[in-house]
């Protein structure tokens, strides 16, 4: 299954960005997620590692791609912060509500993408795992108490972002 969606991956990046430097950077992304959405289904973690190479992807990208500037390195930094801190005070307050692999990943992901597509990765990713958490509830598959893994579903929604995002936020406004 993993090589399938990595493959999808590797055409979605270059389908939408074409063969160009933001192109290789977004399929080593789309990738790096599928990577961890599946270690997160198989044994319940996400490789650190993965999430470093998240981190230096984002900030290699953007020196090369996006050009160093200040405003958009402080768009980039607060895409780290702007999901994964409300995500880790929400996860201190109600004991398991996320993972560490879940608050890292918006972190990582965050560094990649800047804020605005942070959040609009985060809110696609959480809608659709609640759908599923609503599925699984009235098929009776699972009960209130269930833990449902998040990075699927974040990863998914952050690929959205990756993507298409600039294209949704444009369209939203």
């Amino acid at each position: 299954m993993f090589y399938i969606f990595a493959a999808v991956a590797v055409f979605c990046a270059f389908y939408v960005l074409g063969l160009t430097v933001a192109g290789v950077f977004a399929c080593l992304f789309l990738l790096a997620l599928v990577a961890c959405a599946s270690a997160d289904i198989n044994a319940g973690i996400v490789p650190g590692l993965v999430l470093i190479f998240v981190a230096l992807l984002g900030v290699v990208r953007f020196i090369l791609v996006e050009g160093f500037t200040v405003p958009r390195l402080t768009d980039h930094l607060i895409g780290a912060v702007c999901v994964s801190l409300p995500m880790l005070i929400v996860a201190l307050i109600v004991k398991g509500a996320f993972g560490g692999g879940d608050i890292k990943l918006m972190a990582a992901a965050g560094l990649y993408l800047g804020w605005r597509l942070t959040v609009a990765g985060a809110v696609m990713g959480m809608f659709v795992s609640g759908l599923y958490g609503i599925y699984l509830l009235l098929w009776r598959k699972a009960d209130a108490k269930t833990k449902i893994r998040l990075v699927p579903f974040l990863a998914f929604g952050l690929s959205a972002a990756a993507l298409f995002g600039d294209r949704l936020i444009t369209l939203l406004y």
